[in-house]
């Protein structure tokens, strides 16, 4: 087992009706909040109502920025900052899921600064002297964003889609309510389960020898096999909602890590190329990758596929049972497991190939060249 250090200052409210606090919450931070929210969503099912009816009770103005795509760009990140400034905003409020949130960590980190945002995700160490506070009300189990440092934007001109993390961006408060979740599509319920999914295999495909972790993640992935399938076809299933965001957040919020140096997360860069060259849903793709990927490595992860299979099948299961289980569940609950699926045929492959060499695609642990690239592409066409 590895040193690790643990450390996570968010506090989570949990609940129904749990946002009711958060008036007098950002009343404690300042006067002027600038709230971030995504294509309309939030405004429909009246979530959005009910957090700027908070506010106003508090005293608290605020101004809406809107129209935060499902794979964000560091642009519209810019913009909110001006917006941000100009209005003098005391905090950011991200009103919805992990491409919300993301989008909203940056404006926090680039009000104090006097560049683009994308200077953060450049890769050349550039850092913030200072970040807004962050309150976040989630309305999608999938990300892990609410309760950790890292964002992940994306520069769709240039086909580069990257993360950053700091400790400054960390939320304050984010407030989980798995009734925000009820509304959610079906589409996109399946695409939160198969990215926190996803969050939990990269860490549990670590090297590192942490055994509490990896049996917390055989468990995290039992339970979203459990829980996934109802609240799919019973939406407004409470216990199944509520399971499902909390199950997203700890995949993520480092609990997984402890006594690892890392994850691979591998799966992820090369998911970020199929968002950046096609705006596939991010849990879509990584539904696409993940079972190729297990494929392909198979032969280097096989006692922890059989450690996997054990866990969340049953005694006697092997790692081929898992992955055959992993692609029923897909198709359970409505993700796919094809780039087919998804429309993207054979004539595009040389594209995404030359993508993940300009990107630089590598796990930490399992790498990847050419070759690998090529022989997963064709396991997932």
């Amino acid at each position: 087992m590895e040193n690790f250090s643990a450390y996570n200052p968010t506090r989570i409210q949990f609940g129904r009706d749990c946002t009711k606090s958060i008036g007098t919450d950002a009343a404690f931070l300042g006067k002027k909040a600038l709230i971030i929210i995504g294509k309309g969503s939030v405004k429909k099912n009246g979530v959005l109502d009910q957090v700027t009816a908070h506010l106003k009770a508090a005293n608290v103005a605020y101004e809406l920025f809107e129209g935060i795509k499902s794979n964000p760009e560091y642009q519209d990140a810019d913009a909110a900052v001006a917006q941000a400034k100009a209005f003098g905003a005391e905090m950011i409020i991200a009103v919805g899921g992990g491409s919300v949130i993301d989008t909203a960590k940056a404006v926090c980190a680039g009000f104090y600064s006097d560049h683009s945002v994308w200077e953060f995700y450049s890769g050349k160490g550039i850092k913030p002297k200072a970040a807004l506070p962050l309150l976040v009300v989630l309305t999608l189990a999938a990300t892990g964003t609410e309760m950790n440092r890292f964002t992940v934007l994306q520069d769709t001109a240039n086909k580069h889609k990257r993360g950053w993390g700091n400790e400054l961006l960390y939320p304050y408060i984010s407030y989980l309510d798995p009734v925000y979740t009820f509304s959610v599509p079906a589409g996109y319920t399946a695409y939160g389960i198969a990215d926190l999914m996803a969050h939990t295999f990269e860490l549990y495909f670590g090297v590192d020898a942490a055994p509490l972790s990896d049996h917390l993640a055989t468990d995290i992935i039992k339970l979203a096999m459990e829980y996934g399938p109802q609240a799919i076809t019973h939406p407004e299933d409470y216990d199944a909602r509520a399971n499902l965001l909390w199950l997203s957040t700890v995949a993520l919020n480092g609990t997984l890590n402890a006594g690892k140096r890392n994850g691979d997360f591998g799966v992820h860069a090369y998911e970020h190329v199929l968002s950046v060259l096609f705006d596939i849903p991010h849990g879509a793709g990584l539904s696409i990758i993940y079972p190729a990927w297990m494929k392909h490595f198979y032969g280097e992860i096989e006692a922890k596929m059989d450690f996997m299979a054990e866990r969340t099948l049953g005694s006697g299961k092997t790692g081929k049972d898992f992955i055959a289980a992993l692609e029923a569940f897909y198709d359970t609950i409505g993700t796919p497991k094809q780039l087919s699926q998804w429309k993207i045929g054979a004539e595009q492959h040389p594209l995404i190939v030359e993508t993940l060499i300009e990107n630089k695609v590598r796990g930490s642990y399992f790498d990847m060249q050419k070759a690998d690239y090529e022989s997963i592409l064709a396991l997932m066409a």
